[in-house]
């Protein structure tokens, strides 16, 4: 009966070898032929079992390597002999410009024996009105036209790059940006300075390393915060509550004064339409954050509350950024609300859009319905 050595043994074997020892005392002492152990040998290389030491993997099997290697060079030469050469050089682009994308374009030119140069000739200086890519930029267009009026002129390139490459479209945001500039369809969210952006960031990250909020389910921290709306020389206030998990809108109130009242209204919504278990309320030192009316509802529902450090809004960014958004898409955006009335219809319709359509690039282009739905389905599977 033909005796099998471990692969451990055999690796020690070539290893012991490789440091030294001699193939007749390794044949004598491992009870294994000579032609067993050159063939290993020739196998596995030095330099194959020191790599794999270094790495801690397998060692390659140089032989077996080089077998496959040539199966594939003789397989891909009999199709070039049998097919690919007898096929017209207008048919191999084509296909080349069906799959242009999904593989690097050397290995696609390379396999269908086509010259790079001769094909990205054909892609790029073909000025025929029927020529895919037109065809392409043509279709995208529509795509990206209606994708960009259903948010309602609020995305840009990113995002609905991201929409296209869900729903199977792979297109990077530079061609999505190239196709809106020719059909003129400008975001109406201008882009900050970049280097305000970086230094913002910077400072967010800070910010959220020293607070260590990172909610791994819905309802363990809301984040809060007012703003002033004025009409007509009078100024509103909205109040919102914000899950940090999800960046759902869970809780908001309108209201003609800043007061205690205000974001107690929004909190109730919130907490009697969400139920949490633990959870943990951020806001700013505000007065009415601080005062002994709201904490004390806080606490009657075992409900913690965290502050802003004083001097550093950006403790408090998500809240900041909504409100960025809610004015820059929907309150200032056409025409500014011209009653208290309008402006709580407003803040309502742009409220359930954001929770159920809005995707957000934190969500992986998703909205915030939608993510926690994700996360339910994924927690009871």
């Amino acid at each position: 009966m033909k005796r099998r050595i471990n692969t451990n043994k055999k690796y020690k074997i070539l290893q012991l070898y490789y440091e030294g020892e001699s193939a007749n005392t390794l044949c004598r002492d491992y009870h294994i032929a000579h032609s067993t152990l050159y063939k290993w040998i020739t196998d596995y290389p030095k330099e194959s079992i020191i790599l794999a030491n270094i790495k801690k993997e397998k060692p390659i099997n140089i032989t077996r390597m080089i077998s496959h290697t040539q199966k594939v060079e003789a397989e891909l030469d009999f199709l070039h002999r049998t097919v690919t050469n007898q096929m017209p050089l207008r048919e191999r682009m084509r296909i080349i410009d069906n799959e242009y994308g999904k593989e690097s374009l050397k290995v696609q030119c390379e396999a269908l024996g086509v010259n790079r140069a001769t094909y990205l000739n054909h892609k790029y200086r073909n000025k025929n009105e029927d020529a895919w890519f037109i065809k392409r930029e043509a279709e995208y267009a529509e795509i990206i036209n209606k994708i960009f009026e259903d948010s309602g002129n609020v995305y840009g390139g990113k995002k609905i790059a991201a929409i296209m490459r869900k729903n199977g479209r792979p297109v990077s945001a530079k061609y999505v940006r190239k196709i809106m500039v020719k059909n003129g369809l400008n975001s109406v969210r201008n882009p900050s300075n970049k280097n305000h952006r970086i230094i913002v960031r910077n400072m967010r990250q800070a910010a959220q390393s020293s607070q260590k909020f990172k909610p791994e389910a819905p309802n363990q921290v809301w984040v809060s915060d007012v703003t002033a709306v004025c009409i007509h020389n009078h100024y509103y206030y909205v109040c919102v509550f914000i899950d940090l998990f999800s960046r759902k809108v869970v809780g908001y109130s309108v209201g003609r004064n800043s007061s205690v009242q205000l974001i107690k209204r929004a909190f109730i919504k919130a907490y009697s339409d969400r139920q949490p278990k633990s959870l943990t309320v951020h806001s700013d030192n505000g007065a009415i954050y601080t005062s002994y009316s709201f904490n004390k509802m806080l606490s009657e529902r075992k409900v913690e509350h965290s502050y802003s450090r004083p001097g550093i809004p950006h403790d408090n960014a998500v809240a900041e950024s909504f409100f960025n958004t809610l004015k820059r898409e929907s309150l200032i955006r056409d025409d500014y609300p011209s009653s208290f009335r309008e402006l709580r219809e407003r803040v309502e319709t742009y409220v359930e859009w954001y929770n159920s359509g809005r995707s957000h690039e934190r969500l992986r282009y998703v909205a915030p319905d939608v993510y926690e739905k994700n996360y339910n389905k994924k927690i009871t599977a």
